[in-house]
């Protein structure tokens, strides 16, 4: 079995301490300890308290891989629980008896260990009856655990129940189990996380992979179902995965190989994986400003034009805020560019704004992009003041 391994702190006070010394002697020679002197139990009160604290960091990695292996592994500890059994009780006479839930009775472990256990269900004897149905009336114990187990024989009432003569269980309790400590459950998450192999299952899981194994991919984005061979989309086991660098560049055919090669050894078989490039489109924009009193018409017109190149910098577009993630987004939205204008310090308000494909025909329009997987690069930013 595999086992987890501390972080190797050392607890120990007087070896704390030792260190201490050791160092007040070196700074000091002569200097050695004495356990009246102020200076000796300031050092070992010191060391005490370091030990505790070291004794409570040790103990925090246990936590957190605890918490991890939970949460994002969904293996979580196996929590204790408590033995059950079944029992048989007998009355004084017929007149008709209710077995409360809830009631208490006790188990022999050994001649002096009891092991309470309480009724689980209530249990009516009818008139005319002088007991249960055997093994009617369920039993848990009070203390989770495996205390509970194996038990049999003759119940005791803790309970005051004087119309109860006997108690008889039908087999021995069971199903009790111990909370698994941190070593065990360590150990077991170590082995869990030995099996796990990465395997792309949903569309986005290829481009997770892809980030995570190149670091030259910046990001990764996975069209669901899209066939670049005919352009097509909603083909049944195929996925179309497109990657770029840290300026939005498409990365090299090289690294494509590689992560060509990569996705294709993890794919379940009869999938297809394609490997393509994002279509690029220069866009230029030509706006008209008011400025605001107090500032230069160049410095902001300047400001307004690097916002727009950096808006429509292709490392930018489609950027969500965990920087991996890239949302498809197919279209140069005319009111955005403009916002893109109003958030910059010193404008008042957009007079007028074109934009389009560059050396192409500028409108006050949203403009399109092409492509399975589109981005844009700036164009010529062309902006005046009124």
């Amino acid at each position: 079995m595999s086992s987890y391994i501390d972080v190797p702190i050392d607890t120990n006070p007087d070896t704390l301490a030792e260190l201490a010394y050791t160092r007040m002697q070196a700074r000091f020679p002569g200097w050695s300890p004495a356990v009246a002197n102020l200076d000796t139990v300031m050092i070992e009160s010191m060391a005490m308290v370091a030990a505790e604290m070291r004794d409570v960091s040790s103990r925090v990695p246990r936590t957190v891989f605890r918490t991890f292996g939970a949460t994002v592994m969904n293996l979580p500890p196996i929590d204790s629980v408590a033995a059950t059994g079944q029992t048989t009780w007998t009355m004084i006479d017929n007149k008709g008896y209710t077995i409360p839930a809830g009631a208490l009775i006790g188990l022999r472990a050994a001649g002096d260990v009891l092991v309470p256990f309480r009724v689980v269900n209530t249990t009516v004897i009818a008139p005319g009856q002088t007991a249960t149905a055997a093994g009617a009336v369920y039993i848990q114990a009070i203390d989770t655990g495996i205390i509970g187990n194996g038990l049999t024989g003759p119940a005791e009432l803790v309970d005051a129940l004087d119309y109860v003569v006997t108690i008889a269980t039908t087999a021995p309790t069971s199903g009790g189990q111990d909370a698994e400590d941190d070593d065990e459950y360590l150990s077991r998450l170590v082995e869990e996380l030995r099996l796990l192999s990465p395997t792309p299952i949903l569309p986005q899981d290829f481009a997770v992979l892809t980030v995570s194994e190149f670091p030259s991919v910046a990001r990764a984005i996975a069209i669901d179902g899209y066939n670049p061979a005919g352009g097509t989309y909603n083909n049944e086991r195929m996925v179309a995965v497109c990657a770029i660098d840290e300026n939005g560049n498409a990365v090299s055919t090289q690294i494509k190989s590689e992560i060509d090669a990569y996705l294709q050894s993890l794919r379940e078989i009869n999938f297809v994986v394609n490997m393509i490039d994002p279509t690029y489109t220069t866009i230029a924009v030509s706006f008209a400003i008011k400025i605001l009193p107090g500032f230069g018409i160049a410095p902001v017109v300047d400001d307004v034009e690097s916002a727009l190149t950096e808006y429509l910098s292709p490392n930018n577009w489609g950027l969500i805020e965990s920087g991996a993630e890239w949302q498809n987004i197919q279209v140069v939205r005319y009111l955005e560019i403009a916002a893109a204008i109003n958030a910059v310090s010193g404008v008042d308000y957009v007079s007028s704004l074109t934009l389009g494909l560059q050396g192409g025909a500028l409108a006050a329009a949203d403009y399109a992009l092409t492509g399975a997987v589109p981005l844009p690069r700036p164009g010529t930013m062309t902006g005046s003041s009124i």
